[in-house]
């Protein structure tokens, strides 16, 4: 499958309650960062080139507000991917603390991830794929000391479906189920918006 296919899966935004979280007060920078939310939305459904520009604007100027970085960061760095900005994408990350991320191993994820799609657009295919599994493994240690976190099941099976043929991904996905029950949900959730786009 196209490594484009995960821009959507993996680059998840943050969503309207946690923006609400940060202030007591809607502010001017959170309507701007919520508003940038939905724009990437809207060029995930339509693919209008001018959703992604005003997504653009819209988060840049929620950075301005300082305790917002955590939640535009992650809508940032999706902005690069959906314009296939490898490079300039890993340069941005790079230079981003790994605590200002939303996720502590959010940081190495995305670096591995470029560094993967990187690789595989120069046909570097086992370079690729180790970037990959190191992409993987990032979220896989966050996983074993918080197992039941939703984004952190949804970016682990999103990535993992770059390297497991369907019948082993959906067979990793119900042994993750019953090992934690309480995670049954979610990882039927990522199941089922994985479904029309796993490797076959």
């Amino acid at each position: 499958i196209s490594f484009v296919l995960v821009l959507v899966l993996c680059v998840g935004c943050t969503k309207r309650d946690q923006v609400k979280r940060v202030h007591p007060k809607h502010t001017v920078y959170e309507m701007y960062l919520q508003r940038g939310i939905n724009s990437l939305n809207n060029y995930n459904a339509t693919h209008d080139s001018t959703q992604l520009l005003a997504a653009e604007h819209y988060i840049d100027s929620a950075f301005r507000q300082k305790n917002l970085f955590k939640f535009a960061v992650v809508p940032k760095v999706s902005i690069f991917l959906y314009r296939s900005q490898m490079d300039e994408g890993r340069r941005y990350v790079t230079g981003v603390d790994a605590a200002l991320f939303p996720r502590p191993y959010l940081k190495e994820m995305y670096l591995h991830f470029f560094d993967a799609l990187i690789f595989n657009k120069s046909q570097k295919y086992p370079q690729r794929d180790e970037s990959l599994k190191k992409a993987i493994a990032s979220v896989e240690d966050y996983l074993k000391i918080h197992p039941k976190d939703k984004d952190g099941i949804s970016d682990y099976f999103s990535l993992k479906m770059y390297s497991e043929p369907s019948e082993k991904l959906l067979a990793d996905m119900d042994a993750y189920s019953k090992k934690w029950p309480d995670s049954k949900v979610i990882v039927d959730n990522v199941k089922q918006s994985l479904t029309g786009v796993i490797k076959k």
